[in-house]
């Protein structure tokens, strides 16, 4: 899977970014939260690193377009930190918004794809690669959305009187609150 994302990295440079081309970046598989599908880490990390994509190993098991949209929109995030301005919160700007919809993936605030198009999808249909969903009239492809993946956190929900939380991994946990003073049970 490395060697194919690299090779995706220079053709989506080729064909997306063309006069402004992202650096090649490190791809690592580290796992990472279940909510999180990507991400792009700019600045030098404890090896050097300049730029570096991840690719949550969680989602490894999902279809290669999405793997591949998921690569597309952490090169965007490169991109527009080169040659753009970068979003000053979590949310996704216009400016990238603008640059992925372009390309023919469009996210939400959150940066979640709602669907995709041309030429993205017709780059990778030209490529051999299945969708496994149809186009509707207007040759865009509605991209499905999960449901909210629960993680495998052991912690438990602790709630107090006036409704402050903590999570514990213990099964047993003895707490009062400083403001209620109330005491924490476990939430149900």
């Amino acid at each position: 899977l490395s060697s194919e994302l690299y090779w995706w990295t220079a053709f989506f440079n080729i064909a997306f970014f063309k006069n402004q081309p992202v650096e090649t970046p490190i791809i690592s598989f580290e796992r990472k939260s279940v909510k999180n599908r990507g991400h792009y880490m700019n600045g030098r990390n404890g090896f050097g690193i300049k730029e570096n994509i991840n690719i949550n190993r969680c989602h490894l098991d999902r279809p290669l377009w999405e793997i591949l949209s998921t690569l597309l929109h952490e090169m965007c995030h490169s991109w527009q930190n080169q040659h753009g301005k970068p979003s000053i919160s979590w949310f996704h700007n216009k400016e990238f918004k603008f640059k992925m919809s372009n390309m023919g993936v469009v996210p939400n605030d959150k940066g979640h794809h709602i669907w995709v198009a041309d030429p993205f999808v017709f780059f990778l249909e030209k490529h051999g690669i299945k969708f496994g969903y149809p186009r509707n009239s207007e040759g865009i492809i509605k991209v499905p959305q999960e449901i909210k993946i629960k993680g495998k956190s052991k912690l438990k929900k602790w709630r107090c009187l006036c409704g402050q939380t903590a999570r514990v991994g213990r099964e047993e946990f003895y707490a009062i609150c400083t403001l209620c003073e109330g005491e924490f049970v476990l939430a149900g």
